[in-house]
């Protein structure tokens, strides 16, 4: 957020720059242009004077075809002599030039009256040096209004983004401390004060629902612990009497398996509602992964039926995790019970390796759009049985949850008709 509002600062201090060279350049320009069509009328309309005062008061006076003043030289010759002119204006055509002549800039009026050519040329060396002098006075004064526009810029830049600032650092102490209290009445009735006050809003109902979904989770698990140990004592009774058939005995024991699953669901989904609590991970007891692989997939292999499927489990190392052996038994189940449920025929192979699991089966694979929303609640594989696709659906958002919730990281590759491969990447701090 911090750089957010320092990109959105440098932003306005550009804008206020890119602004002030726009209008400097404009002004700027506007300026010399002016000054120098004023300048070139100014002298055009001296030249034309010039000429008058001189047809009408020295000309017939002077003998010689020129006249010299500080500033002006008037020459003329007839039309059918034009090589009487000075070889520079010579090849001069009526109207009104610019040349150079003995590095002095000349404006020069050719004018033909009657039957002679009449040239006045005026030297604005030293009108084109005050000239020179304007420009570079000009380039002075937008360097200034540059840098006043920059420092406004800069200014204005952080009183604007002063509150926005404000504002993030209070979401972000929350973000750390999300049990600290939320205020932000002190902005002012504005733009970011309405802003303040909707977030402060959504903040209140999203603290409700969260309080309202953790008190829904407490006592659906409370309430579900009741009879799953009725149901686990039962079995355990069944368990205890004599001359069971074989039949009753893998019975009784797949009743032990469910309900010993349903607690484990029970204590992560109490786990999840509680929260992101860092010290509570932290005095979690080690578990170790191999055994747990092993017993979920005896649980989970009624899931296979009959259909040719190999099951191979590769421990290549010892991993073991800081969380509950449940947590770890419901994160392995869902994997290994998709594995099981879309592999037709060929393997599902588990490999440990010492900071992760790795789950790949050869089964229907996922489709693009599929692999988009794979951990929505409402994702499905490309089966027509709805009831096999309500559970990918509800396994796979659990999975990562609880990833979310111990920063591990899931991950998978998957091809249509050649299989999936689930990889859950732990902490190396135990491994």
């Amino acid at each position: 957020m911090l750089k957010t509002t320092s990109r959105i600062t440098r932003r306005i201090v550009l804008v206020f720059l890119i602004f002030g060279v726009v209008l400097t350049l404009m002004l700027g320009l506007s300026f010399v242009a002016a000054f120098k069509s004023v300048e070139q009328c100014m002298i055009d309309e001296l030249l034309d004077a010039e000429l008058q005062h001189y047809r009408s008061e020295i000309e017939n006076t002077l003998a010689q075809q020129s006249y010299h003043s500080r500033t002006t030289s008037i020459y003329f010759a007839p039309l059918a002599a034009p090589s009487l002119l000075p070889e520079h204006v010579r090849h001069l055509s009526q109207g009104t030039h610019d040349i150079e002549y003995r590095n002095h800039n000349f404006r020069v009026l050719v004018k033909d009256l009657g039957d002679k050519r009449y040239v006045v040329k005026f030297d604005g060396t030293s009108i084109h040096e005050r000239e020179s002098e304007f420009i570079h006075l000009v380039w002075i004064y937008s360097i200034t209004i540059l840098t006043i526009a920059l420092l406004i810029g800069w200014k204005a830049s952080h009183q604007i983004i002063s509150p926005i600032k404000q504002l993030a650092n209070q979401i972000i102490t929350f973000k750390n401390k999300p049990g600290a209290l939320l205020d932000l009445s002190q902005f002012n009735d504005d733009e970011i004060g309405f802003l303040a006050k909707e977030i402060q809003h959504y903040h209140e109902q999203l603290q409700q629902m969260l309080i309202r979904e953790k008190e829904f989770a407490r006592n659906v698990s409370h309430e579900l612990r009741t009879p799953v140990t009725s149901i686990s004592l039962a079995t355990q009774i069944l368990a205890m009497k004599k001359n069971l058939s074989s039949e009753e005995n893998n019975r009784i024991q797949r009743i032990q398996r469910a309900v010993d699953e349903m607690s484990e669901l029970i204590e992560t989904f109490l786990m999840l509602a509680r929260g992101s609590d860092k010290s509570s991970r932290d005095n979690y007891v080690v578990s170790e992964v191999g055994p747990i692989v092993r017993k979920v997939i005896e649980q989970q292999r009624v899931w296979l039926g009959n259909k040719p499927v190999e099951v191979i489990v590769r421990e290549k190392g010892h991993l073991n995790v800081s969380a509950p052996s449940g947590v770890v038994s419901v994160l392995i189940a869902n994997l290994v019970r998709n594995a099981f449920l879309y592999t037709e025929r060929g393997t599902a192979e588990v490999v440990i390796t010492p900071n992760k699991v790795t789950i790949t089966d050869t089964g229907i694979g996922f489709d693009s759009s599929t692999q988009t929303q794979i951990f929505n609640h409402h994702a499905k594989a490309g089966s027509r049985d709805t009831n096999i696709n309500k559970v990918r659906g509800f396994g796979l958002p659990i999975v990562q949850r609880i990833c979310e919730y111990y920063n591990w990281k899931v991950s998978f590759e998957s091809k249509v008709g050649q299989g999936t491969r689930f990889t859950v990447r732990f902490d190396s701090e135990l491994a």
